[in-house]
């Protein structure tokens, strides 16, 4: 597994759910497959969303996901192993334990790793005391631990084994009503990856505005000749139109890229940002049309200062 994302706060779900979609926008490798996400509901009961293919938008989230407090996901490549909920251990009234590289492997005991955190933090341990108690015992596993409880306590750590890997990237913060923790690894990006995608989601969980957002292509919208890059949007993110300096473009018949990196964003005419991650869709008679693949129709966009 390549990442997994856990959080507690108001909107703890959408958080890690954008997590993963940035890990999908300015990464590559082992994602956009399988994807599990779960979340302690207004009740404290436990939900699951699962997907083998697409990716975190495949997940088909609940409206009411978006701002459940406890929340967590993992990710990877497709087709894994079935029962896909087996990789995040959650259980109602307690929290979830997620993870990357193997944390469903079976312990000395048999039980899996996430499941023994899971079982720790039902006995009253503190998340980050269970970690580290698994994860101790079990040195040599290839295994990472994101554990959020209930109350919001936030408890992460790699094992020995995975500690010695070079591709690693780990966020965390917490203050006294949020916490954010996320491993991954395998995923490669331009700069630090684990920063990026923690900010973003820690963004989102605090509902603050943000320095980067998604830009979703929903319909086919017309591509037209100018002498400079820009995506036009409308006040929900929604591209609206697409203007481009490549000569060639609007004559494709193919998928190709439609938003090159670093193109100008327009609410309104107002510049308010530039492109982080590029549009790769379907163009057609000299408009950008939607691909199958949801996640391939969205992209990253930083914003200016004057809108962060």
């Amino acid at each position: 597994m390549t990442i997994g994302v856990a959080a507690f706060g108001e909107y703890a779900g959408a958080a890690v759910h954008d997590a993963v979609l940035g890990a999908e926008l300015l990464g590559r490798g082992a994602i956009g497959g399988f994807a599990v996400m779960a979340v302690l509901d207004a009740t404290g009961a436990l939900q699951y969303r699962v997907t083998q293919r697409g990716g975190v938008c495949a997940l088909e989230m609940p409206a009411s996901w978006q701002s459940a407090r406890v929340a967590a996901i993992i990710s990877s490549g497709p087709d894994r192993p079935e029962p896909l909920t087996q990789f995040l251990a959650g259980a109602g009234g307690v929290g979830l334990v997620t993870g990357h590289r193997l944390p469903n492997t079976q312990g000395e005991d048999g039980t899996a790793l996430n499941r023994a955190a899971l079982d720790r933090l039902a006995e009253g341990q503190a998340p980050q005391q269970a970690v580290d108690a698994v994860l101790q015992a079990h040195a040599e596993w290839d295994a990472g631990l994101v554990a959020i409880d209930a109350q919001g306590r936030l408890g992460m750590a790699n094992s020995a084994r995975a500690r010695r890997r070079d591709d690693l990237g780990e966020f965390r913060r917490a203050t006294a009503g949020a916490s954010l923790g996320l491993l991954h690894n395998s995923i490669y990006a331009r700069g630090d990856l684990a920063a990026q995608l923690g900010e973003l989601a820690w963004s989102r969980l605090r509902g603050l505005a943000p320095r980067s957002c998604f830009l979703v292509l929903v319909d086919a919208v017309p591509l037209v000749s100018a002498s400079r890059d820009c995506v036009h949007v409308d006040a929900q993110g929604t591209i609206v139109a697409l203007e481009t300096a490549n000569p060639r473009l609007a004559g494709l018949d193919r998928v190709s890229t439609a938003v090159y990196l670093g193109a100008d964003v327009r609410r309104d005419g107002v510049l308010v940002g530039a492109a982080a991650t590029e549009l790769y869709v379907r163009i057609r008679a000299g408009a950008a049309c939607p691909v199958a693949l949801p996640a391939q129709n969205r992209l990253l966009a930083r914003m200016n200062d004057v809108e962060a």
